[in-house]
């Protein structure tokens, strides 16, 4: 068990939360109870995801993409309303980490997914605000199919592909989320591979004509890693309980 303070204190240090200039506040959202015996994890702190909180018995819930955004309408009404109800009533802890979970380079979506798949040589790729926001990275040579099909258990989710690049592939770039308009990132960066999680029309053409590839392994999917290894730092520092709340997202 730890306090509320104590745990957003930690989540602060660790992911530099104040530091990094970003879309939307992070840390404490709303304020739940005092002592924390359990943590929920998840990736967006929709109604579904806030619904299985209150049933999973966890004081605190720390997602990727919290309840407040810069441009959002400041009233608080329908869903954001149901939301925040839901957790007042109950007594729960909201707490988000953006873009701090992304670019964090032992528990983020980008450097722990290339450190889970045997990624060399890893160094940062591309910047936002003077913060690497990705991570490129080294490989045995590999057949793409083979490489497509390794994303794909790793994400659990199917790749959308644009396979404009060369058979055998040894060298990559990750962003999660969506970040599908910096393969020409990529592309300058010399790797042979792109990921991320979204794509769009124009990202076939430009994967043929760099000779490139590119992979799209899902906006949701592509950012379960650093929830995840949150869950599993806050238990290993502290002794918590902690799940993963899986809201299925194709997107």
């Amino acid at each position: 068990m730890i306090s509320l303070q104590e745990l957003c204190t930690y989540l602060d240090d660790l992911l530099e939360a104040k530091l990094i200039k970003d879309f939307c506040p992070n840390g404490l959202q709303v304020e739940g109870k005092k002592e924390i015996k359990k943590v929920a994890v998840a990736v967006s702190a929709s109604l579904k995801t806030i619904e299985l909180f209150v049933e999973s018995g966890a004081e605190a819930l720390i997602v990727h993409h919290g309840m407040f955004w810069n441009r959002d309408d400041y009233a608080i009404t329908g869903t954001k309303l149901r939301k925040l109800q839901l957790l007042i009533e109950n007594k729960l802890s909201l707490l988000g980490y953006h873009l701090p979970l992304d670019f964090h380079k032992e528990l983020g979506n980008n450097y722990k997914a290339a450190q889970d798949m045997g990624w060399k040589d890893l160094q940062p790729f591309t910047l936002y605000e003077g913060y690497p926001c990705g991570v490129m990275g080294t490989f045995s040579p590999i057949s793409v199919q083979e490489f497509q099909d390794k994303l794909e258990t790793y994400y659990k989710h199917p790749a959308h592909v644009a396979l404009g690049g060369k058979e055998r592939i040894c060298s990559a770039a990750l962003i999660s989320g969506g970040a599908h308009k910096q393969i020409y990132d990529a592309v300058r960066c010399g790797v042979d591979c792109f990921i991320t999680g979204s794509f769009d029309e124009p990202i076939w053409h430009a994967a043929h004509e760099e000779g490139i590839h590119f992979m799209a392994m899902g906006h949701s999917a592509t950012e379960t890693v650093g929830p995840k290894a949150i869950g599993q730092r806050l238990h290993e520092k502290f002794g918590l309980e902690w799940e993963f709340l899986d809201v299925p997202n194709p997107f």
